[in-house]
């Protein structure tokens, strides 16, 4: 019998942590990064996840770390809005009938990691003043 590459999580336990760059002057981009810890009740280790934000779809990287997870995603400065940014994390199964427009399953499934796991990002906008001293 052929083995799946990657696992499925029943009963998902997530941390999460996110940031986003504070550096206005230099970058003309907002760059978020969100992280999270995964931990699966049955011990799996090798879950494949992506994500969606807004619509748009982003690969998610494992950490170096067992159970760690990253996805990030940048927006202009004159499109990034105060509040908060919702990310869906779906798994391998389900991140395919999302990309069909098939998807029509419950948005979190607290069985397995089939249907996704909201992340609230929440971003503070705010405008970058210089002023020179004389």
């Amino acid at each position: 019998a052929a083995t799946s590459c990657s696992e499925t999580c029943t009963e998902p336990v997530i941390v999460p942590s996110y940031y986003t760059t504070s550096d206005a002057v230099i970058s003309s981009e907002v760059v978020f990064i969100v992280e999270i810890s995964l931990s699966c009740t049955n011990g799996a280790q090798n879950v494949a996840l992506y994500a969606d934000v807004n619509g748009k779809q982003f690969p998610v990287t494992r950490g170096q770390d067992v159970g760690r997870y990253q996805v990030s995603w940048s927006l202009e400065h004159k499109n990034a809005r105060s509040g908060t940014y919702e990310v869906k994390f779906f798994d391998e199964e389900s991140y395919s009938l999302l990309r069909k427009g098939a998807w029509n399953g419950p948005w979190v499934s607290t069985e397995v990691l089939a249907g996704l796991i909201g992340i609230l990002v929440y971003y503070t906008a705010y405008t970058a003043k210089s002023s020179i001293q004389a």
